[in-house]
């Protein structure tokens, strides 16, 4: 879904506990996440831990989003 949107002219940025795995089927942001059955958190933390988390994820995905790119990249 992200390599036809980005065909489309849309940034998509992935977020994958397996960075190499999304690059390889053909995304170009790939933003390495926490764990594969939890990419944006971990549960066993604590709940501020958590959010802190959460939040850096997305900054880095926000930041891809930003960033002009030539190649796949992992952020």
């Amino acid at each position: 879904m992200s390599v036809e949107l980005e065909r489309r002219g849309l940034p998509v940025a992935m977020i994958s506990a397996l960075p190499p795995v999304a690059i390889e089927l053909g995304a170009n942001r790939v933003i390495r996440g926490v764990k594969i059955p939890h990419p944006c958190g971990d549960p066993g933390a604590d709940a501020e831990r958590g959010r802190a988390i959460r939040r850096e994820i997305v900054e880095r995905a926000l930041l891809a989003l930003a960033t002009t790119i030539e190649q796949p990249t992992i952020f």
